[in-house]
């Protein structure tokens, strides 16, 4: 097996996978990339078991084949490597008990003070495959339309394994609509678009939920590419973009639907300023108080304040003028997780929805009428 490539191409597609490694190596096998060497490329492989990703790089001067090597000691020698071209070679050299076979491989860069590296590596054995699926059953999506409805929900995705079904992004398609939704349960981000073309995802009747490991990936890949390919089969989502593949098992289980937690009718609705809002919870945020991190948001007649208390460290208040002139109200909310919200904004302005101090906030974006956000209330 040998192929020619360039170090930065090389790199890029390393750079681009790692995030599919696991970092605990809770399985030999996983720590590896697997390295398919093609007629005028080489196709590099990681995968958790949960999602895999392709990506392949041109190459020249090829012997096909293919093995797995150590991810991390191949993204060091790809990034330790001075010259700009890179000759990789492999050899056979035993088979072990089990039928595995070792290979020793060479890594020379070009020049003659280039650097030369050997390391072992051994065949494919039971490495996961990419999960592809017919051309005919994938649909078109603009990258840029997927970047930022990914961007507006991701951050709202749980962290917590006990809820599993929320440690993902929700896909719904209808026609030429499209809608991803993310919560965690205390919070939730829904954005709607239309596409130049119809999608249709949802198979069966069931939820099509896509792990937070994997949209990050997916994220990483959105920008190689104007257009995106997208298809379901069975609990399967696959992605094409560009020159780069990602498979992904869908999440299982019913995700809630998200139109019956957004409150039937919003009595105030509060215009602010996007930036107004987001200094004065970064301020105020300094003394809230870990892991809760509530602050209180207050509204009377002309202003709106914002106050956060720890009882060992102090307080801080903020307020800035509105136009309101209607009963006071406060209610206290998480800053984290409206700071989130307001981050992964364009808008300079926003609107506040809200009802009482037992009902969630509504935020909404002024520029994007198909974007909603919630945040629940904590108890005063």
């Amino acid at each position: 097996m040998k192929f020619k490539a360039r170090k930065d191409a090389l790199e890029k597609a390393l750079s681009r996978i790692e995030m599919i490694v696991p970092s605990k190596d809770m399985q030999a096998l996983l720590s590896n990339i697997l390295l398919t060497i093609e007629k005028e490329h080489v196709s590099v492989t990681a995968s958790d078991m949960e999602s895999t990703v392709r990506v392949q790089v041109p190459a020249e001067q090829t012997e096909p084949g293919e093995l797995i090597m150590r991810a991390r000691k191949v993204s060091e020698i790809a990034r330790s490597i001075k010259s700009d071209e890179f000759i990789f070679s492999a050899e056979k050299m035993e088979s072990v008990e089990g039928g595995e076979t070792h290979f020793e491989v060479k890594v020379e860069g070009s020049g003659r003070s280039a650097a030369r590296f050997k390391m072992a590596a051994s065949d494919r054995s039971s490495y996961p495959t990419l999960n592809l699926i017919p051309e005919d059953n994938l649909a078109s999506l603009p990258t840029g339309i997927l970047a930022e409805m990914l961007r507006k929900t991701i951050y709202a995705i749980s962290q917590e394994d006990n809820r599993y079904i929320y440690n993902g992004i929700c896909f719904q398609s209808n026609g030429n609509k499209i809608v991803l939704v993310g919560t965690d349960g205390r919070r939730l981000s829904a954005i709607t678009r239309e596409l130049p073309s119809p999608v249709s995802l949802n198979e069966e009747g069931h939820d099509i939920v896509v792990h937070a490991k994997a949209i990050r990936e997916l994220q990483k890949l959105l920008d190689f590419s104007e257009e995106a390919f997208v298809g379901v089969q069975q609990r399967d989502i696959f992605f094409r973009i560009g020159d780069a593949e990602l498979s992904s098992r869908l999440l299982e289980g019913k995700f809630p639907d998200y139109k019956k937690v957004i409150p039937v009718s919003e009595p105030i609705r509060i215009a602010v300023g996007r930036e107004v809002l987001l200094d004065s919870l970064n301020q105020v945020k300094v003394m809230s108080e870990p892991p809760s991190h509530q602050v209180r948001l207050r509204i009377h007649e002309g202003s709106m304040t914002l106050r956060a208390h720890t009882p060992e460290l102090g307080e801080a208040e903020s307020s800035f003028p509105i136009e309101y002139d209607g009963e006071e109200l406060e209610i206290a909310f998480n800053a984290l997780y409206m700071l989130d919200i307001l981050r992964s904004l364009d808008s300079t302005t926003i609107t506040l929805g809200l009802n009482d101090a037992q009902k969630p906030v509504v935020i909404r974006d002024n520029e994007d009428p198909d974007f909603i956000a919630l945040v629940m209330p904590m108890k005063l």
